[in-house]
């Protein structure tokens, strides 16, 4: 299946976006860069992309709390968390509020490209949420 993911990366980290959106681009999706958690609630509230790729720890609003932000705007929307430092704490709340990974720094590419294959499958069986395409 040939499905192009419009994917929202999210990070404070302006190399770490960029070569996120570089490598998921030669994979064939759409990325589109933001760089803090304000910007990735108005980027989903204006045009809400297929899944969003975040940073938990930004500054500003934090990758839990703009989680929390976008479930209320587009409850079933596919959000992975990355983080180098998270606690327990934060763990639980981002479970709490429907994170579908929580990924350590350094990233591992291979596992958020299996995780859009898998996102892709989905798709294609209509099984995600509110604005897929295919």
């Amino acid at each position: 299946m040939n499905v192009k993911l419009q994917v929202l990366v999210v990070d404070d980290d302006q190399l770490m976006v960029k070569t996120l959106c570089d490598i998921l681009r030669l994979k064939g999706h759409d990325p589109i860069a933001a760089h803090s958690g304000e910007e990735a609630v108005a980027q989903v509230r204006t045009g809400c992309p297929d899944c969003v790729l975040m940073d938990i720890k930004m500054q500003g609003m934090d990758g839990v709390e703009a989680l929390k932000r976008i479930r209320k705007s587009v409850p079933g929307l596919p959000v992975v968390l990355m983080s180098a430092f998270v606690t327990e704490e934060r763990m639980t709340e981002a479970k709490g509020h429907g994170v579908h990974a929580l990924l350590t720094k350094p990233v591992e590419v291979p596992r958020i490209l299996a995780f859009l294959d898998r996102l892709k499958e989905e798709i294609g069986r209509g099984k995600t949420g509110e604005r897929l395409k295919g």
